[in-house]
C-alpha cells in the first residue's frame, strides 16, 4: 500500500494542466525549441536564448515529448520526463534508507519524506532544473554511502557517484556538484574514507563526470563564447557572488532561518531527532566510527546549508536537493509512543477535514457557487469560474479518497509517518484532481493569450508585410514569451526601449500593479487582459493608429 501512495502523490497534480509560473513557463519555452529541433546546444525561450541553466531537463523532456507527440501535448509529454526523474530520485533515496536501517524490504518512508516535506511537495511536480538536480544528487549520496563498506566495489560506485555529480551539475550547474565535491573531501575525517580503495574509487568519480563537465560546455563555447560566459560566469558565480543581480537575492538570514526550518518539515525536524537519539545511545565518536554513512549525510546537510547561507542569492526551490540526504536521516528515527499516537490522531482528524472541505468547495464551484464561505480564496482564485465536471479526474480523486480510506483503516500497521503522508496525499490529491481546473484556470496564460490572438487575428495587415509580422514586447519576461511561443505560436521581439516599438506593427506591454508602463503616441489599444485573479500583471496590445 506503501508504494501505492507514494505514486498517487507524484502524479497527482503533475498531469492534465497547463505550465505554471513560477520557473515552468520558460522551462516549457527550452523544451519546445529544443523539440522542434532548432538549436540542440543553445538552450532558447521563444526567439531569445536564455542561458540561465543548463539543459539537461530540457533535453529530457523534449525527447518524452517527441516520444509521445502523437497522443499528448509537448507539456504534458515533457512531464514524463518529470516522472522519470523523480522515479531515479526515490529509488535512490528508499535503496539507501533500506540499506542504512536493516529492512529486507525498500523503505518507502524515506522517499516519502523527501516528495512530502512543506518545501517539496509543489515543486517536486513542476517542470524545472531542479528536479533531475535532485535525482543526480540522490544517486550520488547513494552511491557515497556505498563507498563507506570495504566490501563494496569502488569502481562501481565511484562511476555512479561521479554520474550523480554529473547530472547534477549538467542540470543547474555548479552549486550541488560543488557541495557534493566538498561531501567527498571532508569524509576523509571518517576513519572508514580514508582507503586507498576510496581513492580510487573518487578516480573512477571523476572519469565518469568527465562526459557531463565537457561536453555541452565545450559545444556551446564554440556556439557563442558570450553566451557561455554569461552562463558560466554570472549565472554561477555572479548569482552566488551578488556582483550581478538575476533574482532570488536575499530578504534577510532571519527569513533563511524560518524557511530552512518551515520547508524542511518534517523530513528535517524527523532527522535532528534521529541523530539526538542516536547521539545519546552510541557517542558520538562510536557513531562516526559505526555509522560513516550517517555521517557523511550529515556533512552534505551542512555544506549545503552553509552553501546557501553564504550565497547572495537563495530561492525556497534551492533546498530540493537538500530533501534526499534528510529523508534518509529522517527514517531512521523512532517515535515516543505518545507522539505515535499524537501524530496519528492530528493526522486523521485535520486532513480528514482538509479533504472534505475541498470535496464541498468542488461542489461549491461546481454548481456556481464559488463566492458562498471563500473566506480568502478569491486572493489566489477567481470566485466566479464554474468548474467544469471532469468525469475523469472525480474518477482520481474517488480513488484518492479510496486510499485514504484503506490507510485509515491500516494506520497501526502503517506507523505513524506513513498514515501522516496518507493524509497529506489526500489533501494534496483531492486538491490537484477535483480543483485542479480551478488552479489551472489562475496560474495559466492560456486563456488571456487566446484572447490576445484572437485580437490580433482582427488587425489589419500593415503596408509592410514584414512589420505587421513581427510583434514587440516590452517589460515582457521570458516566462510569458515561452508562453507566447507554446499557446498561440508568437515569438515577440524585445524591445529594449518603447522608442524602438516603431520596428514592429504590434506592440505588447507587460503592467505591473506597482508600474504601468506609459506607451508613446501613435498608438491604439486592442487588447488587454490578464490571469483570472492576477492583480499584479496586465498586458496590453498596441497597433499604430494608422492601422486601426
Amino acid at each position: 500500500m506503501s508504494a501505492a501512495l507514494l505514486f498517487a502523490f507524484v502524479l497527482a497534480g503533475l498531469f492534465d494542466r497547463d505550465p505554471w509560473k513560477a520557473d515552468e513557463p520558460y522551462s516549457v519555452g527550452m523544451v519546445l525549441n529544443f523539440f522542434r529541433g532548432n538549436d540542440l546546444i543553445v538552450p532558447r525561450v521563444a526567439a531569445d536564448p536564455f542561458v540561465e541553466k543548463p539543459p539537461v531537463m530540457y533535453w529530457s523532456g523534449a525527447i518524452f515529448a517527441r516520444l509521445t507527440a502523437g497522443v499528448l501535448p509537448v507539456f504534458q509529454g515533457a512531464q514524463l520526463a518529470v516522472l522519470a526523474w523523480l522515479v531515479v530520485a526515490i529509488l535512490c533515496v528508499g535503496r539507501l534508507a533500506q540499506r542504512l536501517y536493516g529492512r529486507d524490504t525498500f523503505n518507502w518512508l524515506a522517499p516519502m519524506l523527501m516528495v512530502g516535506s512543506f518545501g517539496a511537495i509543489e515543486n517536486i511536480h513542476k517542470l524545472t532544473a531542479d528536479i533531475p538536480q535532485l535525482a543526480g544528487a540522490a544517486l550520488a549520496l547513494a552511491a557515497l554511502a556505498r563507498l563507506a563498506k570495504s566490501e563494496n566495489c569502488a569502481r562501481k560506485w565511484g562511476l555512479l557517484f561521479g554520474t550523480g555529480a554529473g547530472i547534477a551539475f549538467l542540470s543547474k550547474g555548479l552549486l550541488v556538484p560543488g557541495v557534493l565535491a566538498l561531501t567527498a573531501l571532508a569524509v576523509l575525517m571518517l576513519p572508514a574514507y580514508r582507503t586507498r580503495r576510496y581513492a580510487a574509487a573518487l578516480g573512477w568519480a571523476m572519469l565518469a563526470a568527465l562526459p557531463w563537465l565537457i561536453v555541452w560546455p565545450v559545444l556551446f563555447w564554440h556556439a557563442s563564447q558570450p553566451l557561455f560566459i554569461e552562463w558560466f560566469w554570472d549565472n554561477n558565480f555572479g548569482r552566488f557572488f551578488g556582483f550581478v543581480h538575476l533574482g532570488g537575492e536575499r530578504k534577510s538570514y532571519w527569513n533563511d532561518v524560518t524557511s530552512l526550518l518551515g520547508l524542511t518539515f518534517p523530513a528535517g525536524w524527523l532527522a535532528l531527532g534521529a541523530m539526538v537519539a542516536q547521539w545519546r545511545q552510541a557517542g558520538g565518536r562510536r557513531f562516526v566510527t559505526e555509522r560513516p554513512e550517517l555521517a557523511m549525510l550529515w556533512l552534505y546537510v551542512a555544506l549545503f546549508v552553509l552553501t546557501l547561507v553564504v550565497s547572495s542569492a537563495i530561492r525556497d526551490i534551492y533546498m530540493l536537493s537538500l530533501f534526499p540526504a534528510i529523508a534518509v536521516l529522517g527514517a531512521g528515527v523512532r517515535l515516543p509512543s505518545w507522539l505515535e499516537k499524537a501524530w496519528s490522531g492530528v493526522a486523521l482528524v485535520l486532513m480528514s477535514v482538509l479533504g472534505l472541505f475541498l470535496w464541498v468547495r468542488w461542489g461549491l464551484q461546481l454548481t456556481g457557487n464559488g463566492h458562498v464561505a471563500a473566506g480568502p480564496i478569491g486572493k489566489w482564485l477567481p470566485l466566479d469560474y464554474v468548474l467544469p465536471f471532469s468525469p475523469g479526474l472525480v474518477l482520481a480523486a474517488v480513488v484518492i479518497a479510496g486510499l485514504w480510506v484503506g490507510a485509515i483503516v491500516r494506520r497501526r500497521e502503517l506507523g505513524a509517518l506513513v498514515f501522516g503522508f496518507a493524509g497529506l496525499m489526500f489533501v494534496w490529491g483531492t486538491l490537484s484532481t477535483l480543483l485542479l481546473p480551478w488552479i489551472n484556470e489562475a496560474r495559466s496564460y492560456r486563456t488571456p493569450f487566446a484572447a490576445l490572438h484572437d485580437a490580433l487575428a482582427k488587425v489589419p495587415r500593415a503596408t509592410s508585410p514584414a512589420a505587421s509580422a513581427c510583434i514587440g514586447s516590452f517589460n515582457v519576461g521570458e516566462s510569458e514569451r515561452g508562453m507566447l511561443d507554446y499557446f498561440i505560436d508568437v515569438r515577440p521581439v524585445q524591445l529594449p526601449s518603447l522608442a524602438d516599438a516603431s520596428r514592429c506593427g504590434v506592440l505588447l506591454v507587460l503592467d505591473k500593479a506597482n508600474a504601468r508602463i506609459t506607451v508613446p503616441e501613435g498608438w491604439d489599444p486592442i487588447w488587454q487582459g490578464g490571469r483570472a485573479g492576477d492583480t499584479n500583471e496586465r498586458f496590453r496590445a498596441f497597433v499604430p493608429s494608422a492601422v486601426k
